[in-house]
């Protein structure tokens, strides 16, 4: 009868490691890593362990970070009397200036109600919180306050 297949032996014939590999050791079991199951949790596999709290680590922490800090156009209505006293805010007659880049980069978003008329300085505002402000009679000025 005639071979059709050739033999696994015959093929690799000069390859040197005959499909083994190099790196593991050759035709080998737990020897190639370092041990079966948990052998060496105590030594040597420590490094798998901290090789994978790298991995999984993720994203990237923006050079540059935009506004992290929010306030609602409701807080600023409610603690203006606050505002006031820490010299945040400034009162001329009925309307009260806010200048928020004082407080660093804040973001003024448009939840809750304006009952005082407010020019507010800031850097950054919803379209929201600029309709409320407006809407009370006061006003949005984008940008840094002038002394």
């Amino acid at each position: 009868m005639t071979v059709r297949r050739q033999k696994k032996t015959r093929k690799q014939r000069g390859s040197r490691v005959y499909g083994y590999g190099r790196i593991s050791g050759g035709h080998r079991k737990g020897g190639s890593r370092g041990g079966v199951g948990n052998a060496g949790s105590k030594g040597h596999h420590r490094i798998g362990k901290i090789s994978q709290m790298i991995l999984d680590q993720k994203g990237f922490t923006a050079p540059n970070p935009t506004a992290s800090m929010f306030i609602n156009v409701g807080e600023i209505n409610e603690q203006l009397d606050f505002l006031l006293a820490v010299e945040i805010a400034k009162k001329d007659g009925k309307t009260i200036t806010v200048d928020m880049n004082k407080l660093g980069p804040i973001k003024v978003l448009g939840k809750g109600l304006v009952t005082h008329p407010i020019h507010l300085h800031t850097n950054s505002i919803t379209l929201t919180a600029q309709e409320k402000i407006e809407s009370a009679g006061g006003k949005v000025i984008t940008g840094t306050a002038e002394e």
